[in-house]
C-alpha cells in the first residue's frame, strides 16, 4: 500500500533510489558531521590547554587598562541568592574601581597601596592599608599584579565552540577563594565571566559586557576622597589579628 508519491532517482552506480532515502542520507551525513564537530569540543588535552592559559596572560599583559559592566550573583550555600549590577574599571598595575549601582550603591576602589570600601547609605568608608584588605586574587592578573601560572594550579580548558573555560586552584591556601572558573572568548579573549567558589561552597558568578580595553584611565579615577560628613573607619581596628 503506498501512503504517498514517492519520486526516485539514479545512483552514479545506475540503482534507483527514492527521494526519501536520499534525504535521510542526506541527514545522516549532517547529523554525523555534527556529532564529530561536538565531539572535538571538551577539555582540551594539557599542551593545547597550556596554550589557551599563555594566550590569556600574553592578551591581559599587554592590556594596560579595562572598563565595563557586571552582573554579580552570589549563591550562598544555605541557599539564599543576592545578585547586583555596577560597573568596573581596571588599571595596571594593581588599580581597581568597583561601582555597584543595584540594588545599592557601593563603591570599592584602590589605587594600588589603599583600599576603600564605600557605602553611601551608611555614610561611612571603611580603609585598608592594602597588604591587609581583601584578596583581590581573582583579579590580580587582570591589575597587572600577578600571573595565572604562578598563582593557580591549572586543572583543565574546556573548549566551548566560541569561549574557553579554564578552571583553576589558588597554589596557595585562600581563606575566600577554593576554585576559579574564568570563561573567555576564543578570538577576542575578552573575559565574559569568573565564577568563585570559597571554601565554605558559596558561589560567585559574574558575568562582564561592555568592555573596552586601553582606553587611558586616569590614575585619579582610583582614589577616593570621602565627602564631608562621611565617618572613617580603619579596617585594623574593626578587625584586629
Amino acid at each position: 500500500m503506498t501512503t504517498g508519491p514517492v519520486t526516485r532517482g539514479l545512483t552514479p552506480e545506475g540503482r534507483v533510489v527514492s527521494a526519501g532515502r536520499r534525504w535521510r542520507g542526506t541527514v545522516g551525513v549532517r547529523i554525523s558531521a555534527g556529532f564529530i564537530a561536538l565531539s572535538l569540543l571538551g577539555v582540551l588535552p594539557a599542551s593545547q590547554a597550556q596554550g589557551v592559559v599563555d594566550r590569556v596572560q600574553d592578551f591581559y599583559e599587554k592590556t594596560t587598562d579595562l572598563t565595563g559592566q557586571f552582573h554579580q550573583r552570589v549563591e550562598l550555600a544555605i541557599g539564599q541568592v543576592e545578585e547586583a549590577w555596577g560597573a568596573f574599571s581596571l588599571k595596571r598595575p594593581g588599580m581597581m574601581r568597583w561601582e555597584y549601582e543595584r540594588p545599592e550603591r557601593r563603591l570599592l576602589v584602590t589605587d594600588g597601596s589603599t583600599f576603600w570600601a564605600y557605602t553611601p547609605a551608611d555614610r561611612q568608608v571603611i580603609v585598608h592599608d592594602l597588604k591587609a584588605a581583601v584578596t583581590s586574587l581573582p583579579f590580580d592578573f587582570l591589575m597587572g599584579v600577578g600571573k595565572l601560572d604562578e598563582q593557580f594550579v591549572l586543572r583543565e580548558v574546556r573548549d566551548q565552540g566560541d569561549s574557553y573555560r579554564l578552571v583553576l586552584r589558588p597554589r596557595r591556601p585562600d581563606t575566600l577563594l577554593r576554585e576559579m572558573e574564568m570563561e573567555v572568548e576564543a578570538t577576542t579573549l575578552y573575559i565574559r565571566s569568573l565564577t568563585l567558589l570559597d571554601p565554605y561552597e558559596n558561589r560567585t558568578v559574574m558575568r562582564f559586557s561592555h568592555l573596552q580595553i586601553n582606553g587611558g584611565l586616569p590614575a585619579d579615577l582610583f582614589s577616593f576622597v570621602p565627602p564631608p560628613g562621611v565617618k572613617i573607619l580603619r579596617a585594623e581596628d574593626l578587625y584586629p589579628h
